[in-house]
């Protein structure tokens, strides 16, 4: 089980960081934005949600996506993002959802009930990777980290809220 009064506020896992992971973390913060249709529907949860997000400041792929889950924290007062390290925790991540990547955000009800879990990268992105030349994947990875694929990011945490 979770224990929710271990996991940090965004501010406490920034503070943890090196200045540089933290520089890197509110540079994407900054540039990150909700859609105009994102922002209705993480405004009309009307029942308390739990995020779960397991993350380490050296991860790119955290980087790009924390900031998403602390915009629609900030949107709405029923959102609580709570945030674990990979280490110490693979174990857990590995009987919880069946591997230890990161980034991973699970999503709970207040009573710790699941709802879904995103899992790295979204899923659309892992399939348009399928089959391809490891120099295609690095590229697409790179135009993901740079912003690219945004909404992507959006839709598939959205996605585990519902």
């Amino acid at each position: 089980m979770i224990n929710l009064n271990e996991g940090l506020s965004f501010q406490q896992y920034l503070e943890k960081n090196t200045p540089e992971q933290r520089e890197a973390m509110l540079k994407a913060y900054d540039n990150t934005q909700l859609s105009e249709e994102g922002k209705k529907y993480i405004q009309s949860i009307d029942k308390p949600l739990n995020m779960v997000v397991y993350s380490e400041g050296f991860c790119p792929d955290c980087v790009v996506t924390l900031p998403f889950v602390r915009r629609m924290e900030e949107l709405n007062p029923n959102i609580k993002m709570f945030i674990f390290g990979r280490e110490g925790n693979k174990e857990t991540l590995e009987e919880m959802v069946g591997t230890a990547r990161i980034p991973t955000v699970l999503c709970f009800t207040e009573n710790m009930e699941p709802k879904g879990a995103y899992i790295e990268v979204p899923e659309d992105i892992k399939e348009m990777m399928m089959g391809l030349s490891p120099d295609k994947q690095k590229e697409i990875v790179m135009e993901y980290r740079a912003g690219k694929f945004n909404s992507s990011i959006e839709k598939n945490l959205i996605k585990i809220l519902k």
